[in-house]
Formats: structure tokens, C-alpha cells, sequence
């Protein structure tokens, strides 16, 4: 994986692929999710939340896309409208999903999805897809998995133990 070294603000316009996964999601579980919603198109960079992007499947990911990755902290996927809510994510991330929270905060200011999140077949990973047109982008920032810091908002005992279990993402 590159590591560009630019922050959100200063990166082109483009399509970003958001992550949201299980502890437990393979390389297969991403590139299914986002051959999924690629449907074709060119993506751009890849986004997930600060504290997951160091998870050793996803790290491989990116490293064999070669794409840029943007962290997105929890507090900033919690502002965005999402096209989708999964009670799970709600509950874990206080999302409706990850995915679409991700690449919205990614693709910045006048982001919109370009469809719902999709699933990997082995329900693991979802991803979507945002675009901007200008470039300014929210609070997220070009990152590489061993420059990540965990996020430092802590979810409930209840939510804590089904997300460290891998039962939700």
C-alpha cells in the first residue's frame, strides 16, 4: 500500500471504496465486497475506521490494491447520514453503517454514495462507494495500518464484547 503522505484536504476528487468489517474478514472477504460495488468503476482510495485499519487481512488488502487509505475516526462516521442502518452497526459503532459512514467522511464535502453498501458473500466486510466533487474533505486523512491510533471512544460492555468476538463491525 502507498502511503501518500497528503492529507484528505489536499488529495484529487475521486471515488472512495469504504470499509466496514468483522474481525474475521479474509482478502477475500474485501475484494468480493468491493468487486461487489465497484461494478467496474475506477476507485480511487480506500477508507475505514482509524482503529481498524491495522486488522492483518485488511492491511494485506491494501497493500495488493496499492490505493491510498483514509482513517476515519468513529466520532466523525457517527455525523454522517447513512443510506442504510444496520441495528448492528448501530450498536457497535453508533452507525447505521460503516461502510457508507467511511467513504462519505472520506470523499469530504458534497460527498454523495454512489449506492448502498454491498456484503462480501461470507457476510464479513460491506463496502461502499462516495464521490465528491471538490476535493475538501471532513476530518479523514491519508494513513497507512502501522500509523494508525485506536480511537479513543469506548463503546458500552454489552456492544464491547459482541464486536471483540467478531459478531459485528
Amino acid at each position: 500500500m502507498r502511503d501518500t503522505g497528503r492529507s484528505a484536504a489536499e488529495r484529487p476528487a475521486g471515488v472512495i471504496a469504504g470499509f466496514g468489517f468483522r474481525t474475521g474478514a479474509s482478502v477475500q472477504s474485501f475484494e468480493d465486497a468491493l468487486a461487489q460495488a465497484a461494478q467496474g468503476r475506477e476507485v480511487t482510495a480506500i477508507a475505514t475506521l482509524s482503529d481498524k485499519a491495522a486488522t492483518p487481512a485488511f492491511a494485506a488488502f491494501l497493500r495488493a490494491t496499492g490505493l491510498p487509505l483514509y482513517c476515519v475516526s468513529q466520532a466523525e462516521a457517527r455525523r454522517m447520514d447513512t443510506a442504510t442502518h444496520s441495528p448492528a452497526s448501530q450498536a457497535a459503532r453508533q452507525t447505521g453503517s460503516v461502510a457508507e459512514a467511511v467513504a462519505l467522511a472520506a470523499a469530504g464535502r458534497g460527498a454523495r454514495l454512489l449506492g448502498a453498501r454491498v456484503i462480501s458473500q461470507d457476510r464479513s466486510a460491506t463496502c461502499a462507494l462516495a464521490v465528491s466533487e471538490t476535493s475538501e474533505a471532513r476530518a479523514s486523512e491519508t494513513c497507512a495500518p502501522d500509523k494508525t491510533t485506536p480511537d479513543t471512544t469506548i463503546p458500552d460492555k454489552k456492544t464491547s464484547n459482541a464486536f471483540n468476538q467478531g459478531e459485528i463491525s
